[in-house]
């Protein structure tokens, strides 16, 4: 239960029998590579294989396998969920991903679906087109003359535009005081009102004062016959185009046959693209490749074994114990069947350094309890129980899907421990006995929130004085960790002094024990500072972080809290379907409805709750003490694939 032991290792091997390394690398799969450096003046003599074209090439794959993915997933039925879920993700080898991708045609059937939708894509370029000249035409469908005829008229003009509607009232008043015109409102919307002006040519200059007075815009209508006629015209083209569209969508669905066929492409790809870019980490030599990289400690000799199938006698291999102190040490972390789950916890705030501890077993009993405590209902664990048991038996899933349904699996489980202390079925539909009531022992339950809080706190700092004296520094230990044990204890032994009769007589014990924890802080907290000024206000400083435990301690209040909220929400909804239950076979109905939707969404709200709290209670309260994180993730051959699991 702890970080994976890793080696570092030096290869030299020939330069022919790079490509075939990096493929039985893969296969291997326990390897992360790091860039060879070089010390100075033997830059000249290595260089490094160039692979940016390549992976350009490998990139352009993977994205239009992606693109083809997603593509006919859209005309894909809908599978049912539940024999989705069992049916899972297909089991596929390495060798066997990379010989369906090989033997699969990618370019010609990405080539014939690319030029489908470049069809397509020209269809609805032409449509988009298409409407906006039908957008420009309705207004002036209700013209029931041809345009041509309109347009030859002799000794008139002919004017088509608009007038803002703000001034349409007060301009056809005016124009309408012409003879000689005759003046068509053909439509008007929120905006403007469209007209058809036709002018004889004596009194053109006076007609064009007043459309310039009145903000006149003119407009083209783009129609030789009757618009209605045009707009007919482009709607049939308009179909005619929808309906190709339609057909090119009908041929697409004949390519879901090949749907696998680019996902095993899409992974295939992505796995290449790791060996290029491992390769491109590598130095070389005209004949010589250097490798370097970590590989976990009891795999060395496996992976020395990977290499003699490749080089035979003809490699020089060493590897020695990684630097404890280096930054550049991957992580590899490896726990318990209980523990495991946790992990995403751990991944999601920061990977441990080398020199670290992985922090995943030791959280882990408090998150298991944390989280049951703020749910504490013996229903909602037993639900989520019971389901996420059935997918663990029933589906088939990828590591990552396990590891998160089994996380809650295990959340679950410390759900029906609590709910069965505290009494509580589904918000109290079913009277259970209890030993702690909520709603009546709130005291009792603050004080088991800080006691718990406490527990927290002091194993953190426990971890942390643990690693000092692992490292070999026990002042350290005893200057931050136990010092504020001293001060912390005291402090809390003489204010429970007064209230707790027991502990009455040690008052002015806890006093001193914190009296002289509080001089140890200030006097070494800023131990590090050259001058005597700043060694005092640094310890002063550091002493003044007793508040921030303060603020810890109430943080934890938030496991009475939620579990009181969800414990009064279930209640309510009880209530109120107990009422409706009582009014007739409708009222029934409606109970029944409620109590289940309302009960469920308390569940799921109890158990957000829980996940989110508890992380911060982890991460703020309890990392803060001791874990610092930052560590490089190992990274290993075989990418984590999105639609098979690749062994």
């Amino acid at each position: 239960m702890a970080i994976v032991k890793m080696k570092k290792f030096n290869l030299f091997t020939f330069d022919e029998n790079r490509e075939k390394l990096l493929d039985r690398f893969q296969k291997f799969n326990y390897v992360h590579l790091v860039e060879t450096d070089v010390e100075d003046g033997f830059d000249e003599e290595f260089s490094r294989p160039k692979s940016s074209e390549e992976l350009i090439e490998i990139d352009n794959k993977i994205k239009r396998s992606k693109d083809d993915i997603d593509l006919l997933l859209k005309f894909k039925d809908k599978e049912n969920l539940l024999k989705s879920l069992k049916e899972g993700v297909e089991d596929i080898s390495l060798e066997e991903l990379e010989e369906k991708a090989i033997s699969f045609p990618f370019e010609k059937i990405d080539g014939e679906i690319k030029s489908l939708i470049n069809q397509k894509d020209k269809n609805k370029s032409e449509i988009q087109n298409i409407d906006s000249k039908i957008a420009d035409l309705k207004p002036w469908k209700k013209l029931d003359s041809s345009m041509d005829d309109i347009n030859s008229l002799d000794s008139v003009n002919v004017y088509t535009g608009t007038v803002s509607s703000k001034y349409a009232q007060e301009f056809e008043e005016e124009i309408l005081k012409f003879d000689l015109m005759h003046v068509e409102r053909v439509s008007q919307d929120k905006n403007y009102y469209y007209y058809l002006i036709i002018a004889d040519f004596s009194i053109d200059k006076e007609v064009k004062e007043l459309l310039t007075t009145y903000g006149f815009t003119p407009l083209s209508i783009k129609a030789e016959d009757r618009v209605i006629d045009k707009i007919n015209f482009y709607e049939n083209l308009k179909k005619d185009l929808s309906d190709k569209n339609n057909n090119i969508d009908e041929n697409l669905k004949k390519y879901l046959v090949y749907l696998d066929d680019f996902k095993i492409s899409y992974e295939f790809y992505r796995n290449e693209k790791i060996k290029i870019m491992s390769e491109s980490k590598f130095l070389k030599t005209t004949e010589l490749d250097l490798i370097e990289g970590y590989v976990p400690d009891n795999k060395l000799k496996d992976f020395e074994s990977e290499v003699q199938k490749v080089c035979g006698e003809n490699y020089y291999l060493s590897g020695k114990d990684a630097n404890k102190d280096s930054k550049d040490v991957p992580i590899l972390l490896k726990n318990n069947s209980f523990v495991s789950p946790f992990e995403l916890m751990t991944e999601m705030y920061a990977m441990p350094k080398y020199n670290e501890i992985d922090p995943t077993p030791f959280f882990a009993p408090f998150y298991f309890i944390f989280a049951g405590i703020m749910v504490g209902d013996f229903g909602y664990g037993l639900l989520v129980f019971l389901g996420t048991l059935f997918a663990l038996k029933t589906f088939n899933l990828t590591e990552k899907k396990r590891r998160f349904i089994k996380f809650f699996n295990y959340l679950s489980i410390s759900t029906i421990i609590f709910g069965l202390i505290f009494g509580s079925f589904f918000g109290g539909i079913i009277d259970l006995p209890s030993l702690i009531d909520p709603a009546e022992d709130s005291t009792l339950l603050v004080i088991i929130s800080l006691i718990l809080g406490g527990i927290h706190i002091f194993f953190a700092l426990g971890i942390k004085a643990y690693m000092n004296l692992r490292d070999g520094k026990p002042k350290d230990a005893l200057f931050d960790v136990g010092f504020w044990y001293m001060a912390l204890i005291g402090v809390i032994g003489f204010l429970l002094g007064g209230p707790i009769d027991i502990l009455m007589p040690y008052k002015k014990v806890f006093l001193a024990v914190m009296i002289i924890g509080m001089i140890g802080i200030v006097a070494t907290g800023g131990r590090s500072e050259e001058s005597t000024a700043g060694k005092i206000g640094w310890g002063v400083y550091s002493l003044y972080g007793i508040t921030s435990y303060l603020g810890d301690f109430v943080s934890y209040l938030r496991l009475m809290a939620l579990v009181l909220s969800g414990s009064f929400l279930g209640l309510a909804i009880n209530m109120i379907a107990g009422m409706l239950f009582g009014s007739g076979i409708i009222g029934k109905i409606f109970a029944i409805l409620i109590f289940v939707a309302f009960q469920l969404f308390n569940a799921f709200l109890s158990y957000l709750s829980a996940y989110v709290h508890t992380a911060r209670l982890t991460y703020v309260e309890m990392f803060n003490k001791f874990y610092e994180g930052g560590g490089i993730p190992f990274k290993k051959m075989i990418e984590n694939s999105d639609y098979f699991n690749i062994d």
